[in-house]
């Protein structure tokens, strides 16, 4: 009886006689496979990624709006504020009794394509990702100044930027701005460490920053507007009119100096125990001053996953309807070649290779499909997740792993196998009964 080795051997030779039709069904074959692990990698990864994105965070309040919205802005730094939060509610959240501290964050101006977040100096201690891990620095220190700004490790590692470098911020989150805060260079005094989290890919600066930066603008565009009225009005002089106008200046100063903080886009909130959480939400969202929402993080997320469920399920019911019909391929490539395996079943016949030698040199060749086709699926993931980890840090602060085989994506390689062993079989029957049949030990 002809060994293990011998079959696997037979099958592959046997293979290569027919080598265009097998490229072709292990494609389709490693296409299904791809596409059924690459939705469960995206599925692990990005639920663990976000839910390790902040922890540590009771409430996240901003202006009302969608949950999800919030959550995407406040946290990951995508989208758009549809509204700011004014700093006189921030206070008011502030002063709550069983608030324990609030960490404020001002979003919507950037650096060559990485967001500017302007915040306190509490975001570096309260902040924290993963199991309650705090941001560290990997050199240099937090803001003090106004012109001071802290880089995240990603923005320092693709900027080139260290200790003492100066740079100028824009307005707007476009990769290319055209109005740039060129009348606030700001100075690097810290480098964050890695981790993992859209963290990596901001610059924080002080909320006092923000505001001299547009208070700034402001004057500037002010400042030109009265050269422009004074041209106009040649070599006369409206007396009256120049003292209104210091008077609504004289006024305008006086309401910057009372709130030098005009409003935030965010505000992260800790609480001083877990069951406050609801009832201070309840009382944000029925804030009577403003109109203000506040979620629960670990809630918005799961609201997130339900909708991501619909997405998945999708393409994972597309990569089954691929795999079926790559299986078929299978089928109908083995069936289609009986015919003109006759001389070659009869010539194994004939050097006493027996039937069930046969159906099985079948079965194994399936086998080696399916397998060359998974080995190539996983190796064509490995070189895509690495292709698109650069875009997911550039965008979202995000990575995903290496690690590609979870419990559910081998039992699916699993179930496939078993699959392919089976649909295998029609044409592993047919060539035993061609094996069987007279004549077929007779060389053709």
């Amino acid at each position: 009886m002809m060994g293990v080795t011998v079959l696997f051997s037979v099958a592959a030779k046997s293979l290569r006689y027919r080598l265009s039709g097998v490229i072709l069904t292990t494609i389709a074959v490693a296409l299904s496979v791809f596409v059924l692990l690459g939705v469960e990698h995206v599925r692990q990864e990005s639920r663990s990624s976000f839910a390790s994105t902040v922890s540590g965070v009771d409430l996240i309040v901003g202006a009302r709006t969608g949950d999800i919205n919030l959550l995407l802005l406040s946290v990951f730094r995508i989208g758009s504020a549809s509204a700011n939060v004014s700093w006189e509610s921030v206070e008011a959240i502030n002063e709550h009794p069983q608030v324990d501290w609030v960490v404020p964050l001002s979003l919507g101006d950037s650096h060559r394509g990485y967001r500017v977040v302007g915040t306190t100096e509490g975001f570096f201690d309260r902040y924290h990702y993963g199991r309650k891990q705090p941001i560290t620095f990997d050199t240099g220190s937090q803001f003090s100044e106004t012109a001071d700004v802290v880089l995240g490790a990603a923005v320092a590692k693709s900027l080139g930027y260290g200790i003492g470098d100066s740079l100028i911020l824009s307005h707007g989150v476009a990769d290319t701005s055209f109005v740039h805060h060129d009348q606030v260079p700001f100075t690097v005094v810290g480098l964050l460490s890695p981790t993992g989290t859209p963290v990596d890919n901001a610059l924080f600066v002080s909320l006092e920053a923000i505001d001299a930066m547009h208070a700034d603008e402001e004057t500037a565009q002010e400042h030109g507007h009265d050269e422009h009225e004074s041209h106009d009005d040649h070599n006369g002089h409206d007396e009256h009119g120049e003292h209104d106008a210091h008077d609504e200046h004289d006024e305008h100063d006086a309401h910057d100096h009372s709130s030098p903080l005009g409003s935030v886009s965010a505000v992260l909130v800790g609480l001083d125990g877990p069951f406050a959480t609801l009832q201070v939400q309840r009382w944000i969202n029925e804030f009577e001053d403003e109109a203000l929402l506040g979620i629960l993080p670990g809630v918005t997320l799961t609201q997130l996953w339900d909708i991501m469920a619909r997405i998945e399920d999708t393409l994972r019911g597309i990569a089954i309807l691929v795999f079926i019909s790559s299986l078929f391929g299978l089928n109908a490539m083995l069936l289609a070649s009986m015919r003109e395996r006759r001389q070659e079943i009869g010539i194994l016949r004939s050097i006493g290779a027996p039937s069930l030698f046969i159906l099985g040199m079948l079965v194994v060749e399936s086998l080696l499909i399916v397998i060359v086709g998974i080995v190539l699926a996983i190796g064509c993931l490995i070189v895509a997740i690495g292709a698109v980890n650069g875009f997911l840090m550039s965008e979202v602060g995000i990575s995903f792993s290496y690690q590609i085989l979870y419990p559910t994506s081998l039992i699916a390689l699993t179930l496939i196998v078993i699959v392919s062993v089976f649909m295998s079989l029609l044409p592993a029957w047919q060539a035993y009964r061609l094996s069987t049949s007279p004549g077929a030990s007779s060389s053709q």
